[in-house]
């Protein structure tokens, strides 16, 4: 499958959150996420809802990141910062199986019903 590097030219940034012991010695989670990896992206919505329940607007985006692969580990723990919205990662994909490329299908969701 061909790929237009062109194309990855959307800024993005991939996260994950720390565990750190609290003064208790108890996990707590870090305060703010840790960068893991920053690239370039093509960015792509693949699907989009809104719904009312009980009373409040929800939004709900499916999006699929396509980047250069990266010897950095990327997991489902992770989310995707872009444009200031965070994206779960429900599903990681060796694009064509060349080791070349990886997507990453993520959702977004929205109390206000727009991303």
């Amino acid at each position: 499958m061909e790929v237009n590097a062109g194309k990855l030219n959307k800024r993005i940034q991939i996260l994950r959150y720390t565990e750190t012991r609290n003064g208790a010695g108890y996990l707590a989670p870090a305060a703010e996420p840790e960068v893991v990896h920053s690239c370039w992206a093509q960015f792509s919505r693949t699907s989009g809802t809104e719904a009312q329940k009980q009373g409040a607007d929800l939004g709900e985006v499916k999006a699929r990141f396509l980047i250069r692969c990266t010897r950095k580990p990327i997991d489902r723990k992770m989310f995707v910062r872009y444009r200031g919205g965070d994206y779960e990662i429900q599903y990681i994909n060796d694009y064509g199986d060349s080791h070349e490329y990886i997507e990453l299908w993520c959702q977004w969701r929205s109390l206000e019903g727009r991303p």
